[in-house]
């Protein structure tokens, strides 16, 4: 089966990933249009590709699935543009990639007769992103939309899976805690380690395995049987020595109170409650 031709709206890192990954997996990307100049250097990659400044002002300049990939929060306002400057757009499919819309803020495109969805990759997205290999999409919309989306997904070596509108911005602020607050989790490591005079540099690269680690275990095992270190074994005076450690600095030690709690309730899932996880309760409030 041919596979349908391209249309990128926003040349940010997703928009970019999009034309990489799209390009080299055999999709013809029919155009790009971006609200800034557009590289020089990528035009030239992309000989086959039409490349403008601002929004599509014809129907016939766009391929089969158009991806609007800007700001969560222009999503709407292009969407009405589009609407309203383009002629009937009847069979084509229009997919927003944010991860905290649904595709009710494509609706003033369905009066055009094209058909909507969201198809979020869940992946820390760069500039350097060349391929979706392994990276799971959320999908959400219209039925023919979503049949195709899927396909992509399929042809890039990625996996699917349906939700509800109103399931986007929980799963989206899920992945937020798993991706940006993991960023937080690593500066927590060295402003911590920074107390014990070891450099930045040499605490990430010594601490890093260790939460690959710790994500591979939660992976294969699960939440509950990956949870290891003191509380998971009760060790009421190590948390304590943490604590005194701590104490110079308040807002890191807040912290760790905060996680520690939460540590506490998984560490009574796994092993039961006992007298040394109430007393590590008691410390950690």
């Amino acid at each position: 089966m041919e596979k349908p031709r391209i249309t990128i709206i926003g040349l940010g890192s997703v928009g970019t990933a999009f034309l990489n990954v799209l390009s080299e997996a055999g999709y013809q990307v029919l155009s790009v249009y971006n609200r800034s100049e557009i590289d020089p250097d990528l035009i030239k990659k992309f000989p086959n590709t039409i490349f403008t400044k601002g929004l599509p002002k014809e129907s016939g300049e766009l391929g089969d699935i158009i991806f609007i990939t800007v700001s969560d929060d222009a999503i709407e306002s292009i969407s009405e543009a589009l609407s309203e400057s383009l002629a009937a757009l009847n069979g084509k499919i229009v997919a927003h990639c944010s991860g905290a819309h649904s595709s009710v803020v494509l609706s003033s495109m369905q009066k055009k007769g094209v058909s909507v969805a969201s198809f979020h990759p869940m992946k820390a997205i760069t500039p350097k992103t060349n391929s979706f290999e392994g990276t799971w999409f959320d999908v959400e919309g219209e039925e023919e939309a979503m049949l195709k989306l899927e396909k992509i997904a399929d042809n890039l070596k990625a996996h699917s899976f349906r939700v509800e509108p109103k399931a986007k911005p929980l799963l989206h602020a899920s992945a937020v805690v798993a991706s940006n607050y993991l960023v937080v989790l690593a500066e927590l490591v060295s402003k911590i380690s920074s107390l014990g005079n070891v450099p930045e540099e040499t605490a990430l690269k010594a601490i890093t395995p260790l939460m690959e680690n710790t994500l591979q275990n939660v992976k294969e095992l699960g939440v509950t049987e990956a949870l290891t270190g003191p509380i998971a074994r009760g060790d009421l005076k190590t948390v304590k020595q943490h604590i005194e450690s701590l104490k110079k600095a308040p807002e890191l030690l807040s912290l760790y109170r905060t996680l520690g709690i939460e540590a506490v309730k998984i560490a009574v899932r796994k092993t039961g409650d006992s007298n040394s996880l109430e007393e590590i309760r008691k410390l950690l409030s």
